[in-house]
């Protein structure tokens, strides 16, 4: 039988999601616990593959592997053998013949940063200009002789309090794409770049200077890769995710606390 699984993680103490030999990757840990408990016996034999890779820091909710296997499916046994930070929590049985990379429909992803004076308005205008047909060339870090040009469905921005928070919808995405766009996007918000400079980097045979760096990792989630089935989702492992991503809330809120009283303790200092 060849299953379909959903996966969530948090990047920030992974070497990204590939599995990479003397490294700690979100892909390695994954293999390991599934052939701990016999589900697989390697991964070539089981054909298992994943819908996309993400890099070091990037989060996942809705990562998307496959494999064939003779056992059971039991999430929460696959669980107690996969660290609090990664959690597989729904599944579908699939055609022998179905790729998760492949088969996907759409991809979403979001990015979240904080509002530091960016002009809201000029970057939603720019933002919007990203929907459709594009050569995002000099928007990604792509590889020898890969075609550039992507479709995006969905290019947004909303702001809620202090935080920026952008939304891309494509079916297949560039190395670094959301996160270099971002970046620019950001630049124009601040007046670093004029609007229409966003138009120019859309050309390939414009060449930008010192190209663009990518945006920090840990704002970016894979949020959503949508196939024509829907998953059955097992409440128990979606729990235990729950539960570890609140204690890492509380952790953060702490230690913003903890930063803040550093910073206004500092200040009074002469």
């Amino acid at each position: 039988m060849r299953y379909a699984v959903r996966l969530a993680y948090l990047g920030r103490d992974y070497s990204g999601f590939q599995n990479q030999p003397n490294m700690k990757t979100v892909e390695g840990t994954l293999l390991n616990a599934l052939e701990k408990i016999g589900w697989i016996d390697n991964p070539q034999d089981s054909k298992y593959n994943y819908a996309g890779r993400t890099d070091q820091g990037v989060n996942a909710l809705s990562q998307t592997i496959a494999f064939n296997t003779q056992k059971k499916l039991i999430l929460p046994a696959l669980n107690t053998n996969l660290p609090k930070d990664m959690r597989c929590w729904a599944y579908s049985p699939v055609p022998e013949e179905f790729d998760p990379r492949r088969d996907a429909l759409l991809r979403t992803y979001k990015y979240y940063a904080i509002h530091e004076g960016e002009n809201f308005k000029v970057m939603k205008k720019a933002t919007s200009l990203l929907k459709g047909t594009h050569n995002f060339k000099n928007l990604c870090t792509p590889k020898p002789n890969e075609r550039t040009v992507r479709t995006l469905l969905e290019s947004k921005i909303e702001k809620k309090g202090d935080l920026l928070i952008f939304t891309f919808t494509s079916k297949g995405f560039l190395w670094k794409m959301v996160r270099k766009t971002v970046t620019i996007l950001r630049e124009i918000g601040l007046g670093k770049k004029p609007l229409p400079y966003l138009k120019e980097l859309l050309d390939p045979n414009y060449q930008p200077r010192g190209g663009i760096s990518p945006a920090e990792p840990e704002g970016l989630i894979l949020l959503d890769v949508k196939y024509p089935f829907d998953f059955i989702v097992d409440e128990v492992s979606k729990t235990m995710f729950l539960k570890e991503l609140y204690k890492n809330y509380i952790r953060e809120r702490i230690r913003v606390k903890v930063y803040s009283v550093i910073m206004s303790e500092l200040e009074k200092t002469r």
